[in-house]
């Protein structure tokens, strides 16, 4: 049967009882007068200065705090050094203590005080400094190890994704010469047609140019609401029923840039979820640029009844993780709801240290 330890305090629980037991043998043997119940004190005295010595190293000397350590130790250790007077030579009814364990006689000496206070203290400080750099160098190696891994599965799956991309890609002039073949052929007859053939094909383009591997991950919020355009033009033709989306943008679009077909999912998501046919209440996408970002808030109605595309979330998620990945913590998504309205609202907003 093997005992597992799972949690760092069942290991140190464990530590501290099997070193009660060896220190009790250990000092045993020189004076047999010495209890277990003594032994005990005096091990739980020496867990608290190598915790006190750990715990101020963690949390101060770890962070740059050199000198709130510095006073913190030194503040326990004269603390400590009044507690091991009292033990040793006060009035506090621990002489049985002096008398079988420590202390021949309770005379006062510096020089044994001394000595007895250096040696609880030391051993027990140094072994909680070689303790704190061991955590310290496994925390290292466990992040250099993590960092490591990451990589690695970042690569593979810029391979996979790199391998669906090529094995997926439409050569664009191919497309070019398709859509233009088509455009002619029915210009004659339709030209407003035509036309939306050729916003169609310069939307496609913008959704590869996205989707490419090698491609840039972040686009001028311009050309992102240009293309967002061009996908509700397209859509004001392919729609039976009139809808109403309102698009509204101020500051300066050429300022900050944005994760590729993003709006286009906000979009298309109030195309699925929302009630975009009523007039007197319309959707709303704004984006507001300001001079350490933007903010992209959309409002809508929820459709009524029963919804007919059921969500799953998936385009949501995509769009956070892109947008985390260009902008880390500059980045914040949130969203409002209740049982008859929904808003989004998505922050950029560049900290500089």
């Amino acid at each position: 049967m093997h005992l597992k330890l799972k949690s760092k305090e069942q290991r140190h629980a464990c530590f501290w009882l099997c070193y009660l037991f060896y220190f009790f043998a250990v000092n045993a043997l020189g004076n047999g007068k010495l209890s277990l119940g003594v032994a005990a004190i005096t091990v739980c005295y020496c867990a608290l200065i190598f915790y006190a010595v750990y715990f101020t190293l963690h949390y101060f000397f770890r962070k740059g705090r050199l000198l709130m350590a510095v006073v913190l130790l030194t503040c326990f250790y004269v603390l400590s050094g009044i507690l091991v007077y009292y033990v040793l030579y006060g009035s506090l009814g621990l002489q049985i203590i002096n008398n079988t364990y420590t202390v021949s006689s309770s005379s006062f000496r510096w020089s044994r005080f001394i000595q007895t206070f250096i040696v609880m203290n030391s051993n027990y400080t140094i072994m909680a400094i070689g303790y704190y750099y061991y955590v310290e160098k496994l925390r290292e190696f466990n992040e250099k190890l993590a960092a490591v891994e990451k990589q690695l599965e970042a690569e593979s799956n810029m391979k996979d994704s790199q391998y669906t991309t090529l094995s997926a890609q439409v050569h664009p002039h191919m497309m070019a010469n398709i859509f233009n073949h088509l455009k002619k052929k029915i210009t004659p007859n339709d030209p407003g047609l035509a036309s939306q053939i050729g916003e169609i094909y310069q939307l496609i383009r913008f959704y590869m140019d996205a989707q490419d591997v090698a491609g840039a991950s972040k686009i001028l919020l311009s050309d992102e609401i240009a293309a967002l355009e061009r996908y509700l033009s397209i859509q004001e033709q392919v729609e039976i029923d009139p809808f109403y989306i309102q698009l509204r943008c101020t500051g300066n679009l050429m300022r900050f840039g944005i994760a590729p077909t993003t709006l286009q999912t906000l979009a298309g998501n109030l195309f699925k979820h929302a009630d975009i046919w009523d007039r007197e209440h319309p959707a709303s996408i704004d984006i507001v640029v300001g001079h350490r970002g933007y903010m992209i808030h959309v409002k809508n109605r929820k459709r009524p009844g029963r919804q007919t595309m059921p969500s799953h979330g998936v385009g949501l998620r995509n769009v956070r993780k892109r947008m985390e990945y260009l902008f880390a913590e500059d980045f914040s998504m949130s969203e409002i709801q209740d049982e008859q309205s929904y808003e989004l609202t998505l922050r950029v907003e560049i900290v500089k240290n």
